[in-house]
Formats: structure tokens, sequence, C-alpha cells
């Protein structure tokens, strides 16, 4: 029997892979109902945009996935846009341009007018964007995982705890999200993963929007933005839940929006490790796995993470070596845009 802690995306995920991969005895436990975690508040972003090769690879791995069932999960290719307005930070997107496109990525610098004109853009002085990242929602994704791996054979119980004899089995993987470390303390081991508290502002843009609005990342402050039926969500890298700070923004970049309150807003947690990087593979305990940790990019990440991790689990050869991110490593990776 193989044990997955936690119902979100990555346990979906793993738990669908090895059930394709011949396991009919995949058991997923979860205390929550489907959704509940951090999955059900993320603003649904894919982007290949990395810096380390593995990032990159893990990506580009995992895009045929979302491309295959766009329709379902509402998978949009809208790009990803990084706008500079000082040199510093356009030198920067530069050298992160020279990284990517090595490794295969298709950057171009376009006008940033030319994608999101209700965006004022007069301070802009350089740009990445790269037509492959992209939009999706989460929800459906977690909706369409869970069929596809119970059509495979697994089987799940949120909503319910799992018992000692399922924390016997031959494997048990710990894939709880921001509460991994909660849980690996259960089974008398250590996993570093802290809660970090994130905040979404939905908005009205105050005008209609174009098509296809690509997701912006400000690459010097980590300000975020998405399209979404017509409003805007905005992530403020600060105070999650600050309006004050994200009505400044807004006054700055889009003065048409309504800036007495949000249309809406919710936190959630990003389960964050000491290098911004999840934890992945066999703990220091024998049979003991991991699957957490991922820093706000489990969604776009999982469908990849998953088979390499099926593979490893199962003393198959992973496609992709993920062993730098095993949990048991003690230098950190260092990618700026994982942060």
């Amino acid at each position: 029997m193989i044990t997955i802690l936690g119902g979100g995306i990555a346990g979906v995920t793993l738990a669908r892979a090895l059930a394709v991969r011949g396991r009919r005895d995949v058991v997923v436990f979860d205390p929550r109902p489907p959704a509940a975690g951090s999955t059900g508040r993320a603003t649904g972003g894919f982007r290949t945009q990395f810096e380390s090769k593995l990032n990159i690879a893990l990506s580009l791995a995992s895009r045929p996935f979302f491309v295959e069932r766009a329709e379902r999960i509402r998978f949009q290719s809208v790009g990803y846009l990084y706008p500079a307005e000082d040199p510093a930070t356009a030198q920067k997107l530069k050298q992160r341009a020279e990284v990517q496109v090595a490794a295969g990525l298709p950057i171009v610098h376009p006008d940033p007018a030319t994608l999101i004109p209700f965006f004022d853009t007069s301070r802009v002085i350089a740009t990445n964007f790269c037509h492959l990242d992209g939009t999706y929602y989460p929800l459906l994704i977690l909706q369409a995982l869970i069929e596809e791996a119970r059509e495979a054979g697994a089987t799940f119980r949120y909503e319910c705890e799992a018992g000692q004899q399922d924390l016997d089995a031959e494997i048990v993987v710990i894939a709880a999200g921001s509460w991994s470390r909660q849980v690996a303390a259960a089974l008398g081991m250590e996993l570093a993963v802290e809660q970090v508290e994130r905040g979404v502002f939905q908005v009205n843009p105050g005008v209609a929007l174009p098509k296809n609005v690509p997701f912006l990342i400000d690459a010097a402050n980590g300000w975020a933005m998405r399209e979404r039926e017509g409003r805007l969500l905005i992530v403020p890298p600060g105070d999650p839940n600050n309006w004050e700070e994200t009505r400044a923004w807004l006054e700055r970049y889009i003065p048409t929006a309504p800036l007495d309150r949000p249309e809406a807003h919710w936190t959630g947690f990003y389960e964050v490790t000491f290098d911004h990087h999840p934890l992945v593979g066999e703990t220091s305990r024998p049979g003991v796995w991991a699957s957490c940790g991922f820093s706000g990019h489990g969604v776009m990440h999982s469908p990849a993470i998953a088979d390499n991790l099926a593979a490893m689990i199962l003393g198959q050869t992973p496609a992709i070596d993920i062993s730098p991110i095993s949990p048991l490593r003690t230098e950190p990776l260092i990618d700026a845009t994982q942060v």
C-alpha cells in the first residue's frame, strides 16, 4: 500500500502518476475537504521564465498537461510579462533572458502598451515576455486530477485521518502543503516547511480589458497581476491584507480602477522552504517520502514532479533528475525568480 498524506495538488497528482504506472493500492488521506488548502486559493499562473535549468525543465515537462486539458481547466497561453522601470532591473531581465533563451525559451521584448493598454507603462524601459506561459483555474485542475486518479485506480479519503495501519504502509508520502511540518513531526521527523500568508485583491479595472491580458510580474518588487473574467487579481508582495498599499499601486498604474475598496479579498498560505524550492524525494526515514514546500509553484510543476517522483518511488529511472530538490539537501538552490 502507498499512503499519501494530503489531498491538494501535490498529493492528487502523485496519486494519479502512481496509479497510471500500475499501482492500484494508492490511498490519499486528507482531514479537510477538497481544495481546503493552498490549491483552492491560488491565483492560477503557469510560467517557464525561471533562472535555473531544473525549474525551466519542470515547467516545460508540465506544460503538455495544461495544453491537453486547456478547455477543461481554462488554460490560456496569455504569456507572462516582466516590465522594468530602472536600469538595474532592465539588466537583470537581460541576464535572465540570456539564460532562458539558451534553455530553449522563446523570450521576446514587446512594447508593453500593446499588451496592457489600460496599464500605465510610461516608465517602462525594458520587458521580457514568453508566450508559453499562461493562466488557468486551480480548482478545475484539482477536480480533473481527482477524477483521472480515481479512474486510474487511486482511492481518496477526504475528511479522514490516516490510521496507524495506513502510516505503517510500505510507502508513505507527505504532501500536506503548508501543514507538512506538523504532519512530519507526527511521524517523528523534521521537514522545514513554513507557512507564509499571501493575499489576493480582486478589482474592477474600470475599463473593458483587451483579449489575452498577460500575467504581469514586476521584477523589481514582486507585484503580480492577472485577468480573470474581466476583473484583475492583484497580489501584493508585502502585507497580504493591506488594501491601502494596493490602492496606492493601483492609483499609480491603473487609475481607472475604483479605489474605494476591492470587490473581493482572500488570503492563503505559501508552503515555503529555506531556499524557496520544494522538498521532493525520500526523507531521512526509510519508506517516508516528501512532496511539499513548493513556495507558490506547486500547481504549475505538479505534473512533472509527480511523474518523476512516482518513478523514483517505484524504483524506476525518472525522466528528469530531481535529486537537487531532495529533502536531504543542505546547500540552497539559487534562483531569484523562485522567490
